[in-house]
């Protein structure tokens, strides 16, 4: 599975988001990211469910090491080009 396209969208309404990224899988599967300052620098936050008893559950992850930094790379280079 290869990221194929990144869109990029800045959220400038102050808090600690930064934006919000679909990154686009082989043409045909995309997911929804934030990109949030945190402490040590901006972070890429993947897609959570937040169940009844305010538990967050991850909707979409990477099994890999290797995607996960795929998806930050991409993330970020989206970013500093948007």
């Amino acid at each position: 599975m290869q990221i194929t396209k990144t869109e990029f969208r800045k959220y400038d309404k102050g808090g600690n988001i930064k934006g919000f990224c679909r990154v686009v899988f082989d043409d045909c599967f995309a997911i929804e990211t934030r990109l949030i300052q945190g402490k040590n620098g901006v972070f890429v936050s993947l897609p959570v469910y937040t169940n009844k008893e305010g538990k967050h559950r991850n909707t979409a992850y990477p099994l890999t090491k290797e995607m996960r930094n795929a998806i930050i790379e991409a993330v970020l280079k989206a970013y500093k080009e948007a």
